[in-house]
């Protein structure tokens, strides 16, 4: 194998709540040449794994995915790799946090499907209709379900950071693993989840280095994925933190920025 990539999707790829048929279909003819070359490449996340399926459908088979913030590693049918699984206790404890700022909504994601409160809420319609979510409205969430849980997620249209900011963010980080995913989303996972962990996981199960791996982000949940990399890149649209704290900054997500970093890997081969 000559190496890993590893790419962001929202706000990396395509825009946040755009699933199949949004990614420039360049991106699979290019993909799958680096794949014949002996690269491997994995989509990364805080999405689901269907959402992510169905956004690569055309090579699904041939990627990997790190779903769920990393809470999730599968090959592209679906076989479970690793998990990072929250205990039940701490869920059910974000869960009443979460409810005492009533604009937050709330999102359960399990190993099977994603679970929240009402079908009536922004939020479902948003994951179901744009993302592509596979998604079950069961009223109180702190009855559980009938799932392993790998991160619970809260989300405001454009205020997920300042409406945890003041004491939620506070309590919880030092208990889980707390990240801004854009401006709707706070996940949070487990300590040993994480794009970071994960990236480093699929190195190892790949026996593939640290110095063969390029990887893409534009958020603060990508950040520690940077340090598993031998190489980062931070698209030109990323937060400002994300851009310092990667080796380069390519194009922006809207000049398919790192489609042009691809096929630059394909003409240096």
């Amino acid at each position: 194998m000559r190496g890993l990539i590893v790419s962001d999707i929202d706000g990396t790829l395509v825009p946040d709540g755009q699933s199949e048929g949004a990614l420039d279909p360049e991106y699979y003819e290019v993909i799958e040449r680096l794949i014949k070359k002996g690269y491997v490449f994995a989509a990364c996340s805080g999405r689901q794994y269907l959402s992510i399926y169905k956004t690569f459908r055309p090579i699904a088979d041939d990627i990997y995915f790190i779903c769920e913030g990393g809470g999730m590693v599968s090959d592209g049918k679906r076989n479970i790799l690793s998990s990072s699984i929250l205990a039940p206790d701490t869920v059910n404890e974000i869960i009443r946090d979460a409810k005492k700022i009533p604009q937050l909504d709330i999102m359960i994601a399990g190993i099977k499907k994603a679970y929240c409160r009402s079908r009536d809420s922004e939020m479902y319609r948003w994951m179901y209709d744009d993302y592509g979510f596979d998604i079950e409205a069961i009223g109180d969430l702190e009855k559980g379900v009938d799932d392993d849980v790998c991160k619970v997620s809260l989300y405001h249209h454009h205020a997920a950071e300042q409406l945890t900011s003041e004491w939620f963010r506070p309590k919880w980080e030092t208990r889980v693993k707390t990240v801004l995913a854009g401006i709707q989303w706070l996940d949070m996972i487990s300590f040993s989840s994480g794009k970071g962990n994960a990236v480093t996981f699929l190195q190892k199960h790949l026996n593939i280095g640290k110095s063969e791996t390029i990887v893409f982000g534009d958020n603060q949940n990508d950040i520690e994925m940077f340090g598993a990399a031998g190489l980062s890149y931070a698209v030109a649209n990323a937060r400002e933190e994300t851009k310092k704290a990667a080796d380069r900054v390519c194009g922006s997500m809207r000049e398919d920025g790192v489609l042009a970093v691809l096929k630059e890997l394909l003409v240096n081969e």
